[in-house]
């Protein structure tokens, strides 16, 4: 019989130590509890950036803990981030430029991508509607405060059309349907992707594109209320360095990166090659979008769209303090 030199007092302490090293160990590997913030994310993939970043695990790399709130059109994701369900939030310029009028607790804090192909004017091979020049007394469905009426606005008024002129029909971007466009009301449906790409494949050979490339920019941009800026100064530069990280990965592997958005988005593989080239994803907030938005904020006064009213000052709006930690390239303002 062996014996053990081992008193209770001894194996008592030696089990003590035992568990508090344990108890450290566990402490050590314990994921490390990261700040979080949310994003109200409009399903479109204008938010690539937004989604690969997501799903490359950028964001926890950078240090923050990102949840995507998904929405469709950026008038719900600015409403969702407004309301306080969500911190952040992804929308174009026309938006933030209705929004300003009566909001002034948001900013813009990077601009990620810009198309000028997003929004489409789609119409049938009944429609006696075949370029821009058509549109004097057409019936258009838009989606109000929105790219969706800028755009249509816009190129009329490039055309030399009267906007007064239009017949627009409010109508939300999931309602731009086939069914809408051979139900009579409308002749011709203003709407951004993938919807313009959904109804074209639907109408097939009846389908009818005007055409409108090149005429109008839709930039897509991240917003933060004030105070969420003020509260969380470091997240924030976390959050637009996962995004840059984001935007150099689709320029070095885009086939990757349209993987990431066919399967996030459900879209066809046929869309996404459709689509792809008409965007640029870059980080940025300068002068184009400064000018932009006061071009969009005078033509919603002159057409009617906003009461008279003297113009938003752009240049508090968009705020470059923490695109500026990241990259030279965020122009001055």
């Amino acid at each position: 019989m062996i014996k053990s030199n081992w008193s209770p007092v001894s194996v008592s302490l030696l089990l003590l130590s035992l568990l508090s090293l344990a108890l450290a160990v566990g402490v050590l590997l314990r994921p490390t509890q990261l700040p979080q913030l949310s994003i109200a994310v409009s399903r479109t993939p204008l938010s690539a950036p937004v989604y690969i970043a997501a799903a490359q695990g950028y964001f926890r790399n950078q240090g923050v803990d990102i949840e995507l709130r998904e929405v469709i059109g950026g008038n719900r994701s600015y409403d969702l981030m407004a309301s306080g369900g969500a911190d952040l939030a992804t929308s174009s310029e026309s938006v933030v430029m209705f929004h300003s009028f009566d909001n002034s607790n948001f900013s813009v804090i990077a601009s990620f991508v810009s198309s000028d192909n997003d929004i489409k004017l789609i119409t049938t091979a009944d429609s006696p509607l075949r370029s821009p020049y058509d549109l004097t007394g057409a019936q258009v469905a838009v989606t109000p405060r929105s790219s969706s009426e800028y755009f249509l606005h816009n190129v009329a008024l490039m055309h030399g059309i009267d906007t007064h002129t239009l017949n627009m029909r409010a109508t939300s971007p999931e309602n731009m349907t086939l069914e809408l466009l051979e139900s009579s009301e409308v002749q011709a449906l203003s709407l951004w992707e993938p919807y313009g790409y959904k109804l074209m494949q639907s109408l097939g050979e009846k389908a009818v594109l005007l055409p409108t490339k090149g005429l109008h920019s839709t930039s897509f941009n991240l917003l933060a209320l004030n105070d969420t800026l003020a509260r969380h100064p470091n997240e924030i530069v976390a959050t637009l360095r996962a995004l840059n990280q984001a935007a150099d990965f689709i320029q070095r592997d885009p086939a990757s990166a349209k993987a990431i958005i066919q399967h996030q988005l459900q879209l066809e593989s046929a869309f996404i090659e459709w689509v792809w080239p008409d965007y640029n994803f870059r980080l940025g907030l300068g002068q184009s979008l400064l000018i932009g938005l006061d071009s969009a904020a005078r033509w919603a006064q002159s057409s009617g769209a906003i009461e008279p009213q003297p113009l938003p000052d752009y240049r508090s709006v968009l705020d470059n303090r923490f695109l500026l930690q990241i990259t030279p390239e965020a122009q001055d303002l």
